[in-house]
């Protein structure tokens, strides 16, 4: 479950900041903040979900970002045993240097052996989208000039939190920092379960992670959060970006 949004900061020389919130059940384990991992020759900042010591964000100093959020249609399929983990997607395309060269690999994976997902992925060029539903995968690719994107999953079914979270979406799509941090704010106090910063009985927001792409570096940004939308301690990880990748 999740709520991801993108957006480009600086159209002149491109600069990305994509925005994820990561709802999970109140039984899931906490994650550990963002670290340095190498994935081919890529050194790459990601937070650490203990269960699959894998990961729902990442980007490496190549300047590739890539998300993955859950696919829950209305009629989703029943979880079968053995399934793979959606925790080693991100991390193995984390060896690739732009979005295109990670798509071509996502075609690749085992997606049948494991349960549906989306993922969002962007760099300096393009921003695409990945849908895996187990038993094919589609893939788009646009322009970085086609930000602001938002996509949005919940356990409850997409349907049902897409409209509410879309309309407020478009009604001000956001254009820079605080606009956009607004929105992964945002709670309905009388429809907390759809909200885009959610909550229910079962379930909630329980972190904001920030990935920041300009000329020289990448970013990430690390922030818990509570039941009632307190927010916990931030921490920042940093690496320069690539000298191919400046160019």
């Amino acid at each position: 479950m999740c709520t991801a949004t993108l957006i480009q900061t600086d159209p002149s020389a491109p600069a990305l900041r994509l925005v994820t919130n990561r709802d999970e059940l109140h039984t899931r384990l906490p994650a550990d903040p963002p670290e340095i991992r190498t994935f081919g020759d890529y050194q790459t900042l990601l937070p650490i979900d203990p269960q699959s010591d894998g990961t729902w964000i990442a980007v490496n100093e190549a300047g590739l970002v890539i998300t993955l959020l859950n696919l829950n249609p209305e009629q989703a399929p029943t979880p079968r045993p053995g399934l793979r983990s959606r925790g080693g997607v991100v991390p193995s395309l984390m060896g690739c240097s732009t979005v295109k060269q990670a798509i071509e690999i996502a075609k690749e994976l085992p997606t049948q052996t494991m349960m549906p997902f989306r993922l969002l992925l962007a760099d300096r060029d393009n921003v695409a989208t990945v849908r895996a539903d187990g038993q094919s995968v589609a893939t788009a690719v646009h322009p970085i000039a086609d930000a602001p994107v938002m996509l949005t999953s919940s356990g409850l079914g997409d349907h049902i939190v897409e409209g509410p979270r879309r309309d407020l979406f478009e009604s001000a799509p956001p254009r820079d920092a605080e606009a956009q941090d607004a929105f992964h704010r945002h709670r309905w106090p009388d429809r907390t379960p759809v909200s885009v910063a959610m909550c229910r009985e079962d379930a909630r927001t329980v972190s904001r992670t920030v990935v920041e792409i300009d000329a020289h570096r990448v970013q990430m940004h690390y922030t818990p959060v509570s039941m009632y939308g307190g927010e916990g301690e931030l921490q920042v990880l940093t690496l320069p970006l690539r000298a191919e990748a400046k160019g």
